[in-house]
């Protein structure tokens, strides 16, 4: 480049002035704007909320975020306690109010809190053996029944706890949230309160949550947690502490109950937390700048199928206060929104590593293969959970939840905290039928006990029928795999002689045997098995004018059985199949008084339409084939609420019969069941084939009521005599052997 001279010099200056003066007028207004926003952040009040706890209540924030959001008020902080931190995190996450509307009013919470698994989940395995237990103990290492620490272990809250809060795994610090977040807890050692900023969002809320008595302690880091309410229910000073110069204060929780409202055990629990929560609480109500209190005084704590009222019901509280709303946000210097990286729709995560926590006697690899997880893949949070409630459903654990831990280089480490379910359980077992009246039950389990992988159940029953039962079974595999059984028992039963429909004689029957057989089970498709059994019945105490049942008979043979079960519930079906089918044989006069071939078959499906009532067919079939000359060797019981229901219950038995059934069953509530529909019997001495017209026919309607501890069933059914008859069955009115049974 050629050098200028002087001249050429002087001519280029003014244009070199003029741009200069340019560049300092475009400067002078950033920087007035820079030095204008750095005062305002310096000057501006930070706002935090503060969201108390109260369960069901707790819904109501969100219909006063509602309200908030519309005054363009929102908050720099969120502290909360107990279903006011659930709500404060999502919000915290980037949810708006009507995000959380939307994902409340989703979720099922009567099943969030629900410890039982679902019939239709189960292994098949597992599926061997009925429903049992009104009420299931825990033993000790001494063998003594432990009373349970808690209504609710919540394993399925745990789980959904995981999959709203997924997002929040790209973060270890909760002030890394689009909104800074904080929640508390007690300590349920020391009554100490305890603050929580960061780690797992899930871990920390289950803490808040944990509501004494309802929900089991959360176990963290070798402490023990319970609701964060009991030490401080409205978290104010928590927000002072994160940098709040005003806070604002949404309280939820229910008042003190008066003397006539103290009814029941629940109402003086509920009581006796309150009085606690209420004196912390009255001791920070003061330092609210604004405090919003809806009226809810027509929910309880409890009322989660009140969620949509109870947030109207928020908003509408809200609504009532916006002239003192907007007096507040007056008051307000409002900081600028707060600009940070954060995808609250994450939810893909690459996992590196599965580490196992809390586990003593099932390995970590045993776990895993629970979960059928596996690093060096993306998983969804849905995919995550599902995988836990796979594992959980294979009744090895008590609680098993994930959580998700970011690493360096953008993969997650999966978290799988378990715990373990007792070895030993003491079930209690009353049922009251018509037939049968009142029994009770004592039923041990004891699992992985005597050897791995194996399960032994003895039942004892007392009542209308007397037996002594023990199935031992050792399973090799645990989804899909063979595996032997060893099942002896001792039945002792009223057999009846009917006429007219009428009881006119009985007899007892005293029956004591043992099967033994090897099979094969294949996860949720099905059970077959291999057996050999021999069996010895005594008949005394003889009042009876039936002379054709033997004295003493020995019965032994060989069979084989297959199940298959689909059912969404044991009790009340409303979907799924059930098929059973099983040959016996019997051949050899040195070791039974008796030869025969035998076929007993039943098959039920239940296919729902619009998720209002199902359509249910059945087809029932028995027959001792061609061994016509024992007809009265052990002659198959038809009658009854669990067969043709036109007769009683044991009033018609016979070596060849063929039920089939139709009808609509509906769930009219999440509690009641009702049944209606026709049934046609024919049955023979001989064989049913040959009269084919000679069908009997009856109608029927059920009702039940779905309850874990006692569920009923009311029937009632009118044959074509035009004779009416009842049944009725409270408790878990099942033969907890119906499988194993030769």
């Amino acid at each position: 480049m050629p050098k200028l001279n002087k001249q050429q010099n002087k001519q280029l200056s003014p244009n070199k002035e003029h741009t200069n003066i340019k560049l300092t007028l475009w400067k002078k207004p950033i920087i007035l704007l820079l030095l204008f926003f750095i005062f305002n952040i310096l000057t501006a009040e930070k706002l935090g909320y503060a969201l108390s706890g109260g369960g069901a209540r707790g819904f109501a924030h969100i219909g006063v975020l509602k309200v908030l959001e519309e005054e363009g008020i929102y908050p720099d902080y969120i502290a909360g306690t107990s279903i006011g931190a659930v709500i404060g995190a999502l919000y915290a996450m980037g949810y708006s109010a009507n995000d959380l509307e939307d994902m409340c009013l989703t979720l099922n919470w009567n099943e969030l809190i629900s410890d039982t698994q679902k019939r239709k989940d189960l292994y098949i395995g597992q599926k061997r053996w009925t429903p049992y237990g009104n009420v299931i103990f825990e033993l000790n290492e001494s063998w003594i029944p432990q009373i349970p620490s808690s209504v609710f272990v919540a394993n399925n809250l745990n789980l959904e706890l995981f999959k709203l809060t997924a997002a929040s795994s790209q973060i270890n610090n909760f002030s890394d949230l689009p909104v800074p977040f904080i929640c508390n807890a007690t300590d349920l050692i020391t009554g100490e309160g305890v603050t929580f900023t960061k780690g797992s969002l899930m871990q920390a809320l289950r803490a808040s949550i944990s509501i004494p008595s309802l929900f089991e302690p959360f176990e963290l880091n070798g402490h023990l947690y319970i609701d964060g309410g009991i030490s401080q229910n409205m978290p104010i000073n928590l927000l002072h502490e994160m940098g709040a110069d005003k806070v604002l204060g949404i309280k939820v929780n229910s008042t003190l109950r008066k003397e006539e409202n103290l009814n029941n055990f629940v109402d003086i629990l509920d009581q006796t937390i309150n009085i606690g929560i209420t004196r912390n609480l009255n001791e920070h109500l003061d330092v609210c700048d604004l405090l919003i209190e809806p009226d809810l005084t027509n929910f309880a704590s409890t009322d989660y199928q009140h969620i949509q009222s109870i947030i109207a019901a928020g908003e509408e509280s809200a609504r009532q206060m916006i002239d003192q709303i907007r007096a507040f946000k007056k008051e307000l210097s409002l900081s600028p929104e707060r600009i940070i990286n954060f995808d609250k729709h994450l939810d893909n995560f690459p996992v590196a590593n599965i580490f196992v926590y809390g586990n003593n006697t099932i390995s970590a690899a045993k776990v895993r293969e629970y979960l059928g997880l596996e690093t060096g893949h993306t998983y969804t949070s849905e995919q995550i959970k599902k995988a836990c409630i796979n594992a959980w459903n294979s009744q090895s654990f008590r609680t098993i939840y994930p959580v998700l831990e970011k690493r360096n280089d953008d993969k997650y480490n999966l978290l799988v905290y378990v715990k373990e379910r007792e070895h030993k359980h003491l079930a209690v077992n009353l049922v009251y039928n018509n037939d049968e009246q009142l029994m009770a039950g004592l039923v041990l389990s004891l699992d992985n006990y005597l050897l791995k992988n194996s399960r032994l159940l003895g039942e004892l029953k007392l009542g209308g029928r007397n037996e002594f039962n023990l199935d031992y079974v050792k399973n090799f595999g645990e989804q899909w795999g063979a595996y032997y059984r060893l099942f002896p028992y001792v039945t002792e039963k009223t057999i009846y002689n009917y006429r007219d429909h009428y009881k006119t004689d009985s007899v007892k029957s005293t029956e004591w045997g043992i099967n033994s057989g090897v099979g094969v089970f294949a996860k949720d498709l099905a059970i077959a098995e291999l057996f050999i059994y021999s069996s010895q019945t005594n008949l005394h105490s003889d009042i009876s004018q039936t002379p054709f049942l033997p004295k003493r008979s020995v019965i032994s043979g060989f069979g084989v059985k297959g199940y298959h079960e689909s059912l969404d519930d044991y009790s009340f079906p409303t979907s799924g199949a059930r098929v059973f089918g099983k040959f016996n044989f019997s051949r050899y006069g040195e070791v039974s008084d008796y030869l025969y071939s035998c076929f007993q078959g039943r098959a039920e499906f239940y296919v729902p339409i619009m998720n209002l009532f199902s359509v249910y067919s059945e087809f029932n079939y028995g027959s001792y084939l061609n061994s016509f000359q024992q007809t009265n060797l052990d002659p198959f019981v038809i009658s009854g609420i669990d067969g043709f229901m036109g007769y009683s219950r044991y009033e018609v038995s016979a070596p060849h019969y063929q039920i089939i059934s139709a009808g609509i069953s509906s769930l009219i509530s999440k509690r009641f069941f009702l049944d209606i529909g026709i049934q046609s019997l024919r049955y023979s001495d001989q064989n049913i084939f040959e009269n084919p017209e000679d069908w009997e026919y009856c109608g029927y309607l059920g009702f039940g009521y779905k309850n874990s501890i006692l569920p009923v069933k009311l029937y009632v059914s009118l044959n074509e005599d035009k004779d009416l008859h009842s049944f009725l069955s409270v408790g878990y009115d099942f033969d907890i052997f119906f499988f194993s049974r030769r």
